[in-house]
């Protein structure tokens, strides 16, 4: 049985891999292509510079603070008890990292409805609650999977694991896919060797695998900006702001169940194989 669910798990993280890009850009390239093209010419400059800064602010203080807002102690206990009602542990990882999935995505689309309703300026403060969404629940799945999200060197898988699930089309997913794959190797290591966070960052840093905040937030908040253009429309405002949200959180999700499912097995079968020779 163990065996079998470790081998389904294993599929469904290549077909995640192998896909394009999340069910949220696949939709909105296609439905919102007229708007997204007039948006450079009608969007205020003062709009756009409010959305950057606003993404950058966010990215910048997100990966260091958002473990504040996180009950360890609580997640850990979710785990348990899903490990007390299935008996074998990567099942319980997974299921207690789906109850947070599915509640960020409700959350989410709640917080876009109400900050939808208000147009431009409900953009605004909606990217950094949205990042901050984004980036919780990234954090409770790495939990769910036992590491320590309040290392620097985890804050760095984070990040990737982001830009993974943001990335607009396939080519960029692949890329995107590809760095996480080096920070997840690294990280290994790291463990193997069990070298401390300090040597994990170091590493990762010689890697040239840091990523550009400034850069990301730019791209991400330009890329926001456009998908929910028509929350210009107050009839569609909060519709459009909760339905984006929430699909904007479910890849987010996705990414951060599969990437980490898929690094816990790894590193537990690495560390299996390597048993064999001490």
């Amino acid at each position: 049985m163990n065996d079998e669910y470790t081998l389904n798990a294993k599929e469904e993280i290549r077909k995640w891999e192998t896909s394009g890009p999340g069910f949220l850009s696949r939709v909105s390239d296609l439905a919102l292509w007229p708007v997204q093209k007039a948006v450079d010419a009608f969007v205020p400059e003062d709009v756009q510079e409010g959305v950057s800064k606003a993404a950058l602010k966010a990215l910048s203080g997100l990966g260091s603070s958002t473990h504040l807002l996180i009950n360890e102690r609580e997640v850990k206990k979710k785990v348990a008890e899903r490990r007390r009602d299935h008996g074998f542990v990567l099942r319980a990882m997974d299921e207690a990292a789906k109850h947070y999935w599915r509640y960020h995505v409700g959350y989410a689309a709640a917080q876009g409805a109400a900050t939808g309703a208000t147009g431009w300026i409900g953009l605004i403060a909606d990217i950094p609650a949205l990042f901050t969404i984004s980036f919780r629940l990234i954090q409770q799945i790495g939990i769910c999977y036992g590491y320590d999200i309040r290392k620097k060197a985890e804050r760095e898988y984070i990040m990737h694991i982001f830009k993974t699930a943001s990335s607009g089309d396939v080519r960029a997913k692949m890329e995107f896919m590809l760095a996480l794959k080096q920070v997840e190797e690294i990280l290994r290591i790291v463990s193997w060797k069990k070298l401390g966070d300090t040597m994990a960052t170091k590493e990762l840093t010689e890697h040239s695998l840091i990523v550009g905040i400034r850069q990301l937030a730019k791209s991400t908040g330009i890329n926001l900006t456009k998908r929910k253009a028509l929350i210009l429309v107050p009839v569609f405002g909060a519709v459009i702001g909760g339905g984006y949200n929430s699909l904007f959180i479910n890849d987010i999700g996705e990414a951060a169940y599969m990437s980490y499912r898929r690094r816990r097995m790894d590193e537990d079968e690495g560390m299996d194989a390597a048993a064999l020779f001490l």
